[in-house]
């Protein structure tokens, strides 16, 4: 089994499925639609993909919808809504009862002050998805991490998805902001992808640099509680799954059982159909 847990997609902007400037006022140069997704999951033998909310797209989540009524054995969706707005907590109940969306995407990495994470306004959103026991993930940095653990305390059924590492500086080095990702794995509802592997890296392949940050968090966290990804779409496109390959070829300390978490299993605890 082999599940990716981030990637995007999107349109041109053509109606129906417009841009907006709701979180990006940046155009993509070509499309990246779920056809060529499907293609790639098939090149590379994935059984099932984590749709993320595009930030072309903002807060409408129309074309991710239109993905998971395509597809809905191949792909989940985890959508991007406004938690400060009154009405978060409905929008998300509503997308995951009529839609089938799976998770919602937290996004503090553009607030200079992201103290809103654990303000009480953010309870009924975090009721809603205890109740409905959907995930979170949360694109934030290392030293806002602090800013999110009040609130992983009190809702500690509600469990929340760490991307892209932590986003760390490798100038500072492991000591820096990341070790307060690495102090957070006390939360055990909090969990960690390792993607954007080669994004991260200053390095070519196999992006050494950025493995000493996998190691540690494997070492705090477990491999039950990481994920990976492939990286799709790849630019230039080469088809080859470079963030799958690196956990597969390039991680010398992981076993073949702990690569079988980062590359679905833990994926497949989260957003769930192993009954299927």
């Amino acid at each position: 089994m082999r599940i990716d847990s981030h990637v995007h997609v999107w349109t041109l902007g053509a109606p129906p499925y417009a841009h907006n400037d709701d979180m990006s006022t940046q155009r993509p140069e070509s499309p990246g639609l779920v056809e060529s997704l499907i293609r790639y999951m098939d090149l590379n033998q994935i059984d099932r993909t984590v749709l993320i909310q595009c930030m072309y797209h903002g807060y409408d989540n129309s074309y991710l919808c239109h993905c998971l009524r395509r597809f809905p054995d191949r792909l989940h969706g985890v959508a991007l809504l406004d938690p400060r707005q009154p009405d978060a907590a409905e929008k998300l109940e509503r997308l995951y009862r009529q839609h089938g969306v799976q998770g919602m995407r937290l996004y503090p990495i553009r607030d200079e002050d992201a103290s809103w994470l654990s303000s009480s306004g953010q309870n009924s959103l975090w009721q809603t998805a205890r109740q409905l026991r959907i995930p979170f993930t949360w694109f934030g940095y290392s030293r806002q991490i602090p800013l999110l653990e009040p609130i992983l305390q009190r809702f500690p059924e509600v469990k929340v998805i760490i991307d892209h590492l932590g986003e760390p500086r490798l100038s500072e080095g492991l000591d820096g902001d990341f070790s307060l990702l690495l102090q957070a794995a006390r939360h055990p509802n909090l969990y960690v992808k390792a993607t954007r592997i080669d994004g991260i890296s200053d390095q070519p392949w196999p992006h050494q640099d950025v493995h000493p940050y996998i190691k540690a968090v494997f070492e705090a966290f477990g491999p039950q509680r990481m994920l990976g990804c492939t990286g799709f779409p790849e630019n230039p496109q080469r088809g080859e799954a470079v963030g799958f390959r690196v956990i597969e070829e390039g991680l010398d300390f992981l076993s073949a059982e702990d690569k079988s978490w980062l590359l679905g299993k833990t994926a497949d605890a989260l957003y769930g159909r192993s009954s299927d």
